[in-house]
């Protein structure tokens, strides 16, 4: 085994991918591209497995529901749409905005959705569509919104440079914190609900005490902005992507910073741990998806990288030849069925 984090990348749209989320289970990906389109790719194979169109202009943000199945969107033709990401079908869409919708978030019970927007705007929904709360409250957009993992707040996130946190029984406001830099651009809670992660149009990133307030760690080496972050699942680690075409991790404790990954086209703008930690995939405005891996034997990694290839050469409709084939060592339903038991 290596310690070594090492990548395998493919082409994911034919423009900037700006938002992606995994399925609870870490065996797809879904990705929101400034084309217009959603999709849902297998991670096992390397391939797309569904492309969902419907939006109008470009698509930023996706968000799985725990079930796996349903999906949401949102982007610049300000409706909220929600899909069967399993058969590759709409199911709904809403418009309860005046303007494009940056994030989507679903409750981690499974019965609402929320969605923020550039209107300064935050939405709650029902998992069929009706909306339960139209909050006002922000003066700028909401670049990020993040259910508490208790499922009873919401937090927003806005150029303004406020965190505010609502009551999602009643809408109403029950904390806010004002944050000192150039907007916020992502919000995460802890597991445990009593922090957040936020990153920062500035380039920093910090995590927030929302009993007190205060500001408990907060790194800035990123030179431009930090356009979203991620807590490990174990959340001993945090991974920030940014638009100085780096992704860095950092330990939660100390803030030490772990490793900085590189060799990205263009900015990076969203990321996702898989369910063990042991892969962080990334989607950038280069408009590839990469898939990093630690701790894989060369047979694990040979496997994983000719599965990508072969898919790529397929779906760019070419007859050319995979550098590297797979290897028995996949196994009965590969690599990913070995780390989270699919068969």
């Amino acid at each position: 085994m290596s310690d070594t984090w090492r990548f395998v990348a493919r082409p994911g749209a034919t423009d900037t991918i700006y938002g992606l989320d995994l399925s609870p289970d870490g065996t797809r990906v879904a990705t929101a591209s400034w084309d217009s389109a959603v999709r849902v790719m297998d991670l096992q194979e390397g391939r797309t497995l569904h492309t969902l169109k419907g939006h109008e202009g470009r698509v930023y943000s996706v968000a799985f529901h725990p079930d796996g199945r349903l999906l949401a969107s949102g982007g610049t033709d300000a409706v909220v749409r929600v899909w069967d990401s399993l058969e590759g079908r709409a199911l709904w869409s809403q418009s309860g905005h005046t303007s494009l919708i940056y994030g989507v978030d679903f409750q981690p019970q499974g019965d609402l959705l929320a969605s923020g927007s550039e209107d300064g705007t935050v939405a709650i929904w029902t998992v069929q569509g009706e909306r339960v709360h139209h909050i006002e409250g922000h003066n700028q957009y909401v670049q990020g919104v993040a259910f508490s993992p208790d499922g009873r707040l919401l937090a927003s996130g806005s150029r303004d440079c406020n965190l505010i946190l609502w009551d999602v029984r009643s809408g109403a406001e029950v904390g806010r914190v004002a944050v000192v830099h150039n907007g916020i651009n992502s919000v995460r809670f802890t597991g445990d609900g009593k922090r957040v992660l936020l990153t920062n149009v500035d380039g920093s990133v910090g995590i927030w005490d929302l009993a007190t307030g205060s500001l408990l760690l907060e790194r800035n080496e990123h030179r431009y902005p930090v356009w979203s972050a991620v807590f490990s699942p174990d959340g001993g680690t945090f991974a920030t992507a940014s638009a100085d075409r780096t992704v860095c991790q950092w330990d939660t404790a100390s803030g030490t910073q772990l490793g900085r990954f590189t060799g990205f086209g263009a900015d990076v703008y969203s990321l996702e741990y898989t369910p063990d930690g042991r892969f962080l995939v990334c989607g950038s405005a280069d408009k590839t998806i990469r898939l990093w891996g630690r701790d894989l034997s060369d047979a694990d990694w040979q496997s994983l990288t000719g599965r990508w290839a072969a898919s790529e050469e397929a779906e760019r409709g070419t007859l050319a030849p995979v550098a590297a084939k797979p290897t028995a060592a996949a196994g009965q339903g590969g690599l990913f069925g070995r780390l989270f038991g699919r068969r």
